[in-house]
């Protein structure tokens, strides 16, 4: 059974981050993609899966945190077992494109400057 959007469909499209906050986003997404397990696409968005770690744990909490604030449309849901970490990140249709480029970066070696104009 597919999982209800988490995503705010009523939300612009937009990203409000600040420029003084972009090189630690820049950063925290890194340490992520170097962390990825695997990557699984779902019909609202992503799954990415980390291995546990309370580091990592925590990356994922505050890059959850922090993105949403930012960029309201998206949803994100941490969630953890004894050995996975996993972040749901679902995205509103207008939005799939730009979480599609997410994917592909996320799942490549190109430099994040590939991503440039999303933060």
């Amino acid at each position: 059974m597919e999982p209800i959007p988490i995503y705010d469909a009523s939300a612009a499209i937009t990203c409000t981050i600040s420029s003084d906050e972009v090189a630690g986003r820049v950063e925290l997404m890194e340490r992520l993609r170097v962390n990825l397990q695997r990557l699984d696409h779902t019909d609202h968005g992503l799954v990415l899966r980390f291995p546990q770690r309370p580091d990592i744990d925590a990356d994922l909490r505050r890059f959850a945190i922090d993105e949403k604030r930012c960029c309201r449309f998206w949803g994100f849901a941490v969630e953890t077992t004894d050995d996975e970490l996993t972040l749901r990140w679902d995205a509103p249709p207008d939005a799939r494109g730009l979480l599609a480029d997410i994917a592909a970066w996320l799942e490549g070696d190109e430099p994040i400057a590939r991503l440039s104009g999303l933060l």
